[in-house]
């Protein structure tokens, strides 16, 4: 069984808003789909990121769970979601 592969992806502050987050990903999920045997891309946002999060709905990613204050970012503690998009 595959257990997948961990990517990470950054927009500079500098181009938040502009568009280059979505591009990004449209071009990520576009070659994914073209990859033999990939099913699912799976990602995780953190409730502090709501423009992203926005994002992923948009894209088709769907919410399938969420760890409650599972990043501590000084001394308060975030929850994560988790979102998944078939690519199937």
């Amino acid at each position: 069984r595959h257990k997948g592969h961990v990517w990470g992806m950054y927009v500079a502050p500098s181009l938040r808003g502009q568009g280059a987050g979505e591009a990004l990903l449209v071009e990520v999920i576009r070659i994914a789909r073209t990859a033999p045997g990939l099913r699912l891309i799976l990602l995780s946002v953190s409730e502090s990121q709501t423009a992203a999060r926005s994002l992923y709905v948009k894209l088709g990613f769907r919410s399938y769970g969420v760890e409650p204050g599972a990043l501590q970012v000084g001394d308060r503690y975030l929850d994560e979601e988790f979102l998944a998009l078939p690519l199937y």
